[in-house]
């Protein structure tokens, strides 16, 4: 065999090796593409099963779940309903299977919609529903895509007062988050209510417990206790100049409440509100 015979053959033989292992790798992608879309669907199909299975025997989710759960699974329910009704995140309260709703919903037959769904949710006995008609300026839809919306002019007020209040650059937010929740935590879930239902949302959010509410600051009765419990990791000096101006701003955005909480505060705090009862 002459060398140009040789160095065809060889080459042949190259490609015909590269074509078969080439063909090897994509042949091992695709099984293996194959087995995980049939992995998939066998999961989906045996979730469906279940599910069937589930209510032809006629169970239901327990309703005698503890808070916690309850509001997990109101939580879970509201999202694909908030996502087609296309509004921001509902805040859910629950308290002895008393679902509370808070949230900017853009009509009353929006409200309607969740707080029937909410409804429905095996363990709820009842729904409270503070759900305020019309967005706030702050508030965006998620179809808008923010990942960091403007905050509300009542956000924006409250981290202004703790900035200027003495907070450090960067920790405006988790001060006042600390003052506001431990607040919240001192009045009587009555009045507690009345003063979210003027709040918009982001500014809500602030106002939840960073403990379970069975413990948290309801045992305050000092004014140098409350300052402790809210600043914990605040240098000293700073605490109460910080407190006093969260404070103050909070009090300026719910002028309807004001004489009202300054009733239900333990004396001792009272100076903290800075509101003096009518006689």
């Amino acid at each position: 065999m002459n060398r140009k015979s040789l160095v065809g053959v060889l080459g042949l033989a190259a490609v015909t090796t590269g074509i078969a292992v080439f063909e090897t790798v994509v042949g091992r992608r695709f099984s293996r593409k194959v087995a995980r879309a049939v992995t998939r669907a066998a999961r989906y199909q045996s979730g469906r099963l279940a599910g069937l299975r589930y209510r032809i025997s006629g169970r239901h989710p327990d309703p005698t779940v503890d808070d916690r759960v309850l509001a997990d699974r109101v939580r879970s329910m509201l999202g694909p309903l908030e996502h087609r009704l296309d509004i921001p995140r509902i805040h859910v309260l629950v308290e002895g299977h008393e679902v509370l709703l808070h949230g900017d919903v853009t009509s009353n037959a929006h409200a309607e919609a969740i707080i029937s769904a909410v409804r429905d949710v095996p363990g709820v006995q009842a729904v409270t529903s503070h759900l305020h008609i019309g967005l706030f300026p702050g508030d965006t839809r998620p179809s808008e895509g923010s990942g960091h919306p403007a905050p509300s002019a009542a956000l924006a007020k409250v981290l202004t007062a703790a900035h200027d209040g003495g907070a450090s650059e960067g920790s405006e937010r988790s001060c006042a988050r600390s003052v506001l929740s431990t607040f919240a935590a001192l009045l009587p879930e009555g009045e507690r209510r009345h003063v979210l239902t003027h709040l918009p949302t982001d500014l809500r959010t602030l106002t939840e417990p960073l403990r379970p509410r069975w413990a948290g600051h309801g045992h305050l009765r000092r004014l140098d206790e409350f300052i402790l419990a809210a600043l914990p990791n605040v240098e000293p000096e700073a605490r109460q100049a910080i407190v006093e101006s969260v404070i103050g701003a909070l009090r300026e955005l719910v002028p309807e409440e004001v004489v009202d909480v300054a009733a239900v505060l333990p004396e001792n705090l009272r100076p903290l509100w800075k509101t003096p009862i009518p006689r």
